[in-house]
C-alpha cells in the first residue's frame, strides 16, 4: 500500500485543526465559569458612590484583588487625595485601579485589605472580615491617619 501525501497531510491538518477548537471550546466554558465577580457599583446608602456585593460571601474570602500604581504624595492632589492609600513609605500612596477606590467607610466595617506585592506591581487585596449577604454594601475603615488629615 502507497501512501498520498496529497491525501494524508489535508486529513492530519484538519484532524489538528478539529482538536484545536474543540479543546479551545471546553478550555473557554472551563474559564468563564471560574470566579464570578463579587462586586457592583451602585448608589451608597452613606455618600455618593459605594460597592455592594454581588453574591453572599463568607468570613475570609477575598473580594477582589486590585492592582495598584505607586506614586508619592506629591503627585496627588485636589479630589485624588480622597481616593488614594497610603503606600510602602511615608511619602508613597497608591492609586488603586477596579473598584478598591469606591468602598465607603465605616467604623464597624466588614471588609479589610492589605498590600501584596506581585511580580506586576503593588496590589491592594479586599477580603471579609465577616459573612456578608448578596445586596450589602462593603465598608472597610479608613483609618485613624486618614480622618485626621480631614476636617
Amino acid at each position: 500500500m502507497e501512501f498520498n501525501l496529497f491525501l494524508i497531510i489535508p486529513i492530519v491538518f484538519a484532524t489538528g485543526i478539529a482538536i484545536g477548537i474543540t479543546s479551545g471550546i471546553f478550555l473557554a466554558k472551563k474559564t468563564s465559569s471560574g470566579k464570578k465577580e463579587c462586586v457592583a457599583i451602585g448608589a451608597s446608602t452613606v455618600s455618593g458612590r459605594g460597592a455592594f456585593a454581588l453574591k453572599k460571601v463568607r468570613d475570609g474570602d477575598i473580594i477582589e484583588r486590585c492592582p495598584a500604581l505607586e506614586v508619592t504624595d506629591q503627585d496627588i492632589g485636589g479630589e485624588l487625595l480622597n481616593y488614594v492609600f497610603y503606600g510602602s513609605t511615608e511619602t508613597a500612596r497608591l492609586v488603586v485601579m477596579g473598584n478598591g477606590m469606591l468602598f465607603n467607610h465605616s467604623s464597624t466595617p466588614n471588609v479589610a485589605y492589605y498590600r501584596e506585592e506581585t511580580g506586576l506591581g503593588p496590589e491592594l487585596v479586599l477580603y471579609a472580615l465577616r459573612n456578608i449577604k448578596k445586596g450589602e454594601e462593603l465598608f472597610y475603615s479608613y483609618g485613624d491617619q486618614w480622618w485626621s488629615t480631614r476636617q
